[in-house]
């Protein structure tokens, strides 16, 4: 999802809220052709105390976190967090090409109205266009002609894929990061995270993340590097 409160930022920091532990992971905008540097920690919560937040059971009180990140050295206060499955809504719809931004906005509002299980002024949403078909599976292939990739990609009809969740869980988790200190700047899919630490890690100075899963070590330095470089 887009950035909720985009402004200039020099650190980050990536958020994963577990039921044993908050896995944190900050990253630094290069500095004159630098790579990106991150930095991973484990923060236990069997001695947190809970959040007694509704939308937010089980999470920890943010004072807390406010300073345990503290003490485990996290500096960042731009934070993204990641959209648990079971409240995470994901559709593709087809549109008109020729659309411009604000049809397309008032079209998937519609198909939201009709599809969503609740109502569409409790929602935040987000969406990309996606390749059409015949172009993604000409990507790593011979290349063809501007004139020839130009006109396939001249399609009537264009897919987008949306991502909703419901307002009053976004303004829950501004809440919580208010609390302990930090600004809410993203909210998505773990999978999204992931995929970004797939495609950026390999220009990522790293240390191993100790008492960390690998596939967590990868979601909060996709959240983070998501921050500065969406």
């Amino acid at each position: 999802m887009r950035r909720l409160f985009p402004r200039s930022i020099r650190r980050s920091l990536g958020v994963v809220v577990q039921p044993d532990g908050l896995a944190l992971a900050q990253a630094s905008a290069p500095v004159k052709g630098c790579l990106h540097i991150q930095r991973w920690h484990w923060l236990a919560l069997q001695d947190a105390p809970k959040t007694h937040q509704s939308l937010l059971a089980g999470w920890p009180d943010p004072t807390w976190l406010r300073n345990a990140r503290h003490k485990a050295g996290c500096q960042a206060q731009d934070a993204a967090l990641s959209i648990e499955d079971g409240r995470l809504r994901r559709f593709s719809f087809t549109l008109q090409s020729s659309l411009h931004l604000r049809d397309q906005v008032k079209a998937i509002e519609a198909e939201l109205t009709r599809q969503l299980p609740w109502s569409l002024a409790g929602t935040v949403w987000d969406f990309h266009t996606l390749p059409p078909p015949d172009v993604a599976a000409l990507a790593g292939q011979t290349p063809r002609p501007d004139w020839l990739m130009a006109a396939m990609q001249a399609q009537a009809l264009q897919h987008v894929e949306v991502l909703a969740t419901q307002r009053a869980w976004v303004a829950a988790c501004e809440h919580w990061c208010r609390a302990a200190g930090l600004w809410l700047m993203r909210l998505e899919p773990a999978w999204q995270a992931e995929a970004r630490w797939q495609q950026q890690s390999s220009v990522v100075s790293r240390q191993t993340a100790q008492g960390m899963a690998l596939h967590l070590q990868a979601r909060a330095g996709g959240l983070a590097l998501g921050v500065l470089a969406p």
